[in-house]
């Protein structure tokens, strides 16, 4: 039998693009905003698969497991990690009530950031 062809990078970033579309309905935006504000007062307990509707825990399900057997949407993930961190490192700077910040995690791009972060075990 023909062996599937390996994931190319091309083919791992449609993928990931492919699920970002849905993720931001996959969230609920008023415990999203409440678990943010809580994470900047210090309290990391908020990051449960509470934060999403139930297709969202499957799908988070899902990333988590790809995540942790796919080494090239692995890779795919951090990248998307350290570019959304490194911009919000940038808005940080000049940000003194953190409301562009606020903004940029309660986005639906943040909302992507949240789940791949979640995911990827990074706020555990």
């Amino acid at each position: 039998a023909p062996q599937p062809a390996p994931a190319t990078p091309a083919k791992t970033i449609e993928s990931l693009d492919s699920i970002s579309l849905d993720i931001a309905r996959m969230i609920d935006h008023d415990a999203l905003v409440d678990l943010w504000e809580r994470y900047r007062r210090g309290d990391r307990s908020g990051f449960s698969r509470k934060l999403y509707t139930a297709a969202g825990q499957t799908t988070f399900d899902e990333v988590r497991r790809r995540y942790r057997s796919d080494g090239d949407f692995r890779a795919t993930v951090d990248r998307y990690i350290q570019e959304f961190e490194r911009l919000l490192s940038e808005i940080s700077r000049d940000d003194r009530d953190s409301a562009l910040t606020r903004s940029y995690l309660t986005s639906d791009t943040g909302k992507v950031y949240t789940m791949l972060g979640h995911a990827a075990g990074r706020f555990d």
